[in-house]
């Protein structure tokens, strides 16, 4: 039986410490077994720096497209298109958080990264900047979704932007040579990705396959290290990591 392996972590950037800015950055893991499987998702969220509570937003929505993904899941990868129902529950989920809590709509932006696997088949969801990539069982790595600008370069969609009904993107299917996946927000990729090849760097890979030998909490307590220590020198942004990597246990 194939299993996955979960871990990730977010730190604030330079930055917001000198500002003395809570971080923005979230993500948000679950694991729960059902008769029918086992479901494993992962979410990242980069609040929006010029929304006071966004790092709220972040936070609420990285849980509740979890639970909301696996409650639909089977419907989610048998229909053709669910980006609207999705868009429908996180328009729903952040109104509500917002006039539960007396604030702006739009205070709570952030941008949402999510992957959902559940008997080998998956759904990944993007909207805005930030990347997601794939590790291959040849530990070759690529780019599966990219950074999604808005009208401007220094732009980007949020989970909030209600008038681009494009804003989420989502590719689903069944896992054939997947080993791993990565997601990492803007903050991040200023380190783990190469912007003249538009490709991810090797690190990546090695990031990846720490789950291989080792617990999880040991790899979010590394990639917890490497941001703070390392990552978030080179960017005055948060910054955000998850990774996922496939074990095959015969015990299981």
């Amino acid at each position: 039986m194939t299993t996955w392996k979960i871990a990730s972590s977010y730190v604030r950037g330079q930055g917001h410490i000198k500002k003395d800015i809570p971080c923005q950055d979230r993500t948000y893991k679950l694991v729960q077994k059902h008769k029918s499987g086992i479901f494993y998702g992962l979410a990242l969220a980069d609040g929006a720096g010029s929304c006071q509570y966004s790092n709220i937003g972040a936070e609420h929505i990285t849980k509740k497209i979890l639970y909301f993904l696996k409650s639909k899941f089977s419907y989610i990868t048998k229909y053709r298109n669910p980006i609207p129902s999705i868009l429908k529950f996180i328009e729903k989920e952040l109104t509500e958080l917002a006039n539960s809590k007396k604030i702006d709509f739009k205070e709570l932006s952030s941008t949402l990264l999510f992957i959902v696997i559940k008997n080998d088949k998956f759904v990944i969801g993007h909207i805005g900047d930030g990347i997601i990539g794939v590790l291959n069982k040849d530990n070759s790595i690529k780019v599966v979704s990219y950074p999604e600008n808005g009208e401007y370069s220094n732009s980007t969609f949020f989970t909030t932007s209600i008038k681009h009904k494009r804003r989420l993107r989502i590719l689903k299917g069944t896992i054939k040579n997947a080993k791993g996946f990565i997601l990492m927000s803007d903050g991040t990729e200023e380190s783990l990705f190469d912007k003249k090849n538009n490709s991810l760097l090797k690190t990546n890979v090695e990031i990846i396959n720490w789950l291989e030998n080792n617990s999880e909490n040991k790899v979010e307590q590394a990639l917890h290290t490497n941001l703070k220590d390392l990552i978030s020198k080179n960017t005055h942004d948060d910054c955000s990591i998850g990774i996922m990597q496939r074990i095959k246990n015969s015990s299981l």
